[in-house]
């Protein structure tokens, strides 16, 4: 029988493998993009972080230029659902949007 502390040990030794998640539901991903998202722990990353600094600047921002950066966004997913599963694609799509985030 393991005791409390290897079975806590052995559970968290089983985290990394269960905690990598984009910022959108990878059961529900339909897309070869967010598939290959969801399948790889740096791009998964990326994803969460930029999910963060996208809801801060839309917390932040006044009604019109929240709008503006919603439309922006709709524009970079299509962008970026054309990259296909391509893993180079998506991390310069990723860094390229990071960047103009960082202009708002």
């Amino acid at each position: 029988m393991l005791k409390p502390l290897s079975l806590t040990l052995c559970c968290v030794g089983l985290l990394p493998l269960a905690t990598f998640a984009a910022s959108y539901d990878c059961t529900r991903a339909s897309t070869a993009a967010e598939i290959a998202v969801c399948d790889n722990p740096s791009l998964s990353r990326m994803d969460e972080d930029l999910a963060v600094t996208y809801r801060s600047l839309l917390d932040r921002l006044p009604p019109r230029q929240a709008a503006h950066l919603r439309d922006d966004q709709r524009s970079w997913l299509v962008a970026r659902d054309s990259c296909g599963a391509d893993v180079r694609c998506l991390r310069a799509r990723y860094q390229e949007r990071m960047a103009r985030l960082s202009e708002y």
